[in-house]
């Protein structure tokens, strides 16, 4: 169960995905005969194959092609407007440093809290 709690959005994608380019296939399946019928022409499912990946391309072409583009869009706007933050952090750490020197602590070095310690206090 644990399993599916942390993948089941992989996995809904995925049933989406599969399930849309199913719905695709048919859609151009029938359209595909129907083009053949009203021309005169027989079915041929190579003619349909190479019809089928080429608008399949097309199109996951035009998507990857937004997905990289707003990646690099907010990427971009990341860095631009959270520079501030980033300044921020920086000084809080180096105020924290100068906190765990001042107590004798190594600055680098990760202090794990003592459960014991807590429930007493």
């Amino acid at each position: 169960m644990k399993h599916f709690r942390r993948w089941g959005a992989v996995y809904l994608l995925l049933i989406l995905f599969l399930g849309s380019w199913l719905g695709q296939f048919f859609t151009q399946l029938m359209q595909f005969r129907s083009e053949q019928q009203t021309h005169g022409e027989p079915f041929v499912w190579a003619d349909f194959w190479a019809h089928f990946l080429a608008s399949t391309f097309e199109n996951w072409q035009s998507e990857w092609f937004q997905l990289i583009f707003q990646a690099i869009l907010l990427l971009g706007a990341k860095h631009w407007l959270f520079q501030a933050d980033a300044e921020d952090l920086e000084r809080m750490e180096k105020k924290v440093d100068a906190i765990a020197e001042r107590l004798g602590l190594d600055p680098d070095e990760a202090v794990e809290p003592d459960p014991v310690r807590e429930k007493k206090v």
